[in-house]
């Protein structure tokens, strides 16, 4: 007799679009990452456009539902569940985890239903009354629940008052091995920049240019350097709409020919590999992927201690520190300190490799594999 697990398990990763976010690139990476003769792993999308389609190793799959907005995918989802009728479904991020759990109810092969938070919510701005309201209902139908951090998964417990038994904290998959690779080829050529060339250590910051991200705070922190981040230059890639407040806020500050704002970079690896101090100011984050790619890459950290990543990652490492969240003088003093001590700033560098190790991209998709291997063999399925 043949049994479930002597045949790949079909797993459907759905994901509201391919732009090239942290959420994305981690989906991507797991689906690269699974074997392919232990699971049969398809990326559904409710709207294929977007650079992460790039990153999708060949021979992976991308199945199209067409639909510019999410709230538009509920049925065609449906009907891909009710006629592929994959094992497990596996949703990341808010709005894709509320319609991936409603459209399980909605058909009668119901498969195991695995949803991934990225975030903390108490933090968060943007989640409404109803939005709220759908994630007190959705979460709890989830078979799984994975909290990109340990801090996030406390919360959605006491929150959400979720099962802690059905909520497990697997961090990102980097591909370690491809960041550092990349990195040493980039430092054989010149800076990405021409505007520093020779004016003292520049620091690297890499997000999006929104208000969670918290380049304003680095904005101040920088302005407030009084040692050796006075001769600092800071680069930060990525864009958003916070750039133009961004660029009045250097202005304002006097440290506007200290500020590159490059822009968005589809791989930021030179960015990482020229730079000599990468900072995360950031508000809230579910982990800080970014952390992970600069470690790779060689460059020590420095990181707020925000809710609820970056202490998962830097918590007692020797690759980076933490300073208090939102304290724009701490920054400046931990900056001055970092880049007035090039022997510890080397040290750090030199250790951030094996760290990162940790988050590996095979790592990762073992343990991802495990949870799968579990929870489809967990009977009965989660109650209505």
């Amino acid at each position: 007799m043949t049994t479930a697990f002597e045949t790949p398990l079909r797993v459907a990763f759905f994901l509201s679009d391919l732009d090239p976010g942290g959420a994305q690139r981690t989906i991507v990476n797991l689906v690269n990452a699974l074997a392919p003769d232990r699971f049969a792993a398809k990326l559904i999308v409710a709207r294929n456009s977007g650079a992460a389609r790039d990153w999708l190793a060949p021979g992976r799959e991308i199945v199209d539902l067409g639909c510019a907005r999410m709230r538009d995918a509920l049925l065609p989802l449906r009907r891909y569940l009710a006629t592929k009728r994959p094992d497990v479904l596996f949703a990341t991020m808010v709005d894709a985890n509320c319609l991936a759990a409603l459209a399980t109810r909605l058909v009668a092969h119901r498969p195991r239903l695995i949803l991934r938070e990225t975030n903390p919510h108490r933090a968060r701005e943007d989640l409404g009354r109803l939005r709220r309201r759908m994630v007190q209902w959705a979460y709890p139908r989830a078979d799984a629940l994975v909290a990109l951090s340990k801090g996030v998964g406390r919360e959605l417990i006491a929150d959400y008052g979720l099962d802690p038994a059905r909520v497990t904290t697997i961090h990102n998959p980097v591909d370690i091995e491809s960041w550092r690779r990349r990195a040493d080829a980039a430092r054989k050529a010149g800076p990405p920049w021409s505007e520093f060339a020779g004016a003292g250590p520049v620091l690297v910051a890499v997000g999006r240019l929104i208000r969670q991200k918290g380049f304003d705070l680095l904005l101040r922190a920088l302005a407030r350097c009084e040692g050796a981040g006075k001769s600092a230059r800071l680069v930060i890639v990525g864009e958003g709409p916070e750039r133009p407040a961004l660029e009045a806020l250097a202005r304002e500050l006097s440290i506007a020919e200290r500020v590159l704002m490059a822009g968005f970079a589809a791989d930021p690896t030179a960015w990482y590999a020229h730079g000599d101090l990468f900072v995360l100011p950031s508000r809230w984050e579910g982990f800080g992927h970014v952390i992970v790619e600069a470690m790779a890459c060689g460059l020590p950290v420095i990181a707020f201690d925000c809710p609820y990543g970056p202490a998962d990652i830097l918590a007692g490492s020797e690759s980076g520190v933490l300073v208090p969240p939102g304290e724009a003088a701490a920054l400046a003093a931990a900056l001055d300190r970092m880049l007035g001590d090039p022997q510890h700033r080397a040290q750090l560098a030199a250790a951030a490799p094996r760290v990162a190790e940790r988050f590996s991209q095979v790592r990762i998709a073992l343990e991802y594999a495990r949870l799968i291997d579990t929870v489809t063999a967990r009977t009965p399925p989660c109650p209505s």
